[in-house]
């Protein structure tokens, strides 16, 4: 239950990655278009995950559940720059709560 637990956060962490590299690359791009690129590296994560199966499988699953959660609280925020500030903020302090208490 832990190693999935850890892989749906990295995959939170990694959708905010993706994010930041989707707004730093593709500077002219709307904000539509960036958040589908996410929603579709995290469907070919998934795709990836049912071929592989295992538990390396169910791991690239859970990493692309984080992803697509990620990607679909941006959506909801939209293209306001605070509102995205407040997922991000969201996401960071989830993840991090939930190792400081995994850890102590």
């Amino acid at each position: 239950m832990y190693l999935y637990s850890h892989m749906f956060f990295t995959g939170l962490l990694l959708g905010l990655v993706l994010d930041g590299l989707t707004n730093l690359c593709f500077v002219n791009m709307k904000h539509n278009n960036r958040i589908t690129v996410i929603f579709i590296i995290a469907i070919i994560l998934f795709i990836i995950s049912l071929l592989i199966g295992n538990t390396i499988g169910n791991s690239i699953g859970f990493i692309s559940l984080g992803i697509y959660l990620t990607a679909l609280s941006l959506a909801l925020a939209g293209i306001q720059s605070s509102w995205r500030k407040y997922v991000y903020i969201a996401v960071i302090l989830v993840t991090s709560t939930f190792y400081i208490v995994y850890f102590l």
